[in-house]
């Protein structure tokens, strides 16, 4: 295929993978927030259920369960 005043047009060329985006501190850290956060969130369903505050207590767990199984997809 001739491109402009004749000259050739090159074809697509390949890029490197970008595999090695995380590396293992990373994975690390994130593993550790989401601990960080399970516990948050069960110490606040505890703590507002030992209030007597049941409905804050179960709006905090549904929103926390939300929160992970998205996490988890």
């Amino acid at each position: 295929m001739d491109g402009f005043r004749g000259a050739a047009v090159p074809g697509p060329q390949p890029r490197p993978s970008r595999t090695s985006g995380h590396n293992a501190a990373v994975r690390w850290f994130y593993g550790l927030l989401l601990i960080v956060i399970g516990i948050a969130a069960v110490a606040g369903i505890i703590s507002t259920a030992s209030m007597g505050q049941t409905p804050v207590a179960i709006a905090i767990g549904i929103v926390a369960l939300a929160f992970f199984s998205r996490v988890g997809c």
